[in-house]
């Protein structure tokens, strides 16, 4: 946290906004972070996105919502939950769909049997409907690499199918962002450098 994982997605938003490479874009959150999105999309970039509210779905009752809302937001488990949003969701086309916090979508392994959540099978639809998917995440490794594969398959499912221990191989669809590999523009860190040291101390009666 605190690399500008969110601002560095509204930039890459707008860079493709601008380039008219994407006209159809869906941001799916958590519930809390909806309205962040929005105020910081539109008060920092100037970008108007809308919100999937039931008051959006009630006015829109015989269109297909995502069909007439080509930038949206939405909260993660209202989408994952809802199977006739599902089934509209199916029939709509984006140009780039963001997930944040998209650790979530995680699905596992119990006793070699896979478990899909409803958050990882909404994870896979999403990505069905879209030409580009960037799931953002400071937590991608939960420890379990068959996991992770898991994680790893809603960006390329041929890839990372079947169960695999061995370490996967994320060259060209991960980008990872070490706090201390970032530098501001004239070449400082930009964090300071955290240095653990053991003190030793007696406790008195």
């Amino acid at each position: 946290h605190g690399a500008g994982k969110t601002i560095i997605a509204r930039l890459y938003v707008q860079e493709l906004l601008l380039r008219d490479d994407v006209k159809r874009c869906l941001i799916v959150a958590p519930g809390g972070l909806v309205d962040q999105w929005q105020d910081e999309l539109f008060f920092k970039f100037g970008l108007r996105f809308d919100i999937l509210t039931n008051q959006l779905i009630d006015s829109n009752a015989n269109l297909n919502v995502f069909d007439t809302h080509p930038l949206l937001i939405a909260r993660m488990d209202q989408l994952s939950r809802n199977e006739f949003l599902q089934d509209q969701l199916k029939d709509s086309e984006w140009d780039l769909v963001i997930v944040d916090e998209a650790h979530r979508m995680g699905a596992h392994y119990f006793g070699g049997k896979l478990e899909k959540t409803k958050r990882f099978l909404l994870g896979e639809l999403l990505g069905d409907v879209t030409r580009h998917l960037l799931l953002m995440t400071a937590t991608p490794h939960s420890g379990k690499e068959e996991d992770f594969q898991l994680f790893l398959t809603l960006l390329d499912r041929d890839r990372y199918e079947g169960k695999n221990t061995k370490t996967a191989d994320t060259t060209g669809i991960m980008r990872r962002m070490v706090k201390e590999d970032l530098l501001t523009f004239d070449g400082t860190p930009l964090f300071p450098e955290r240095i653990a040291q053991t003190v030793p101390y007696e406790l008195t009666d």
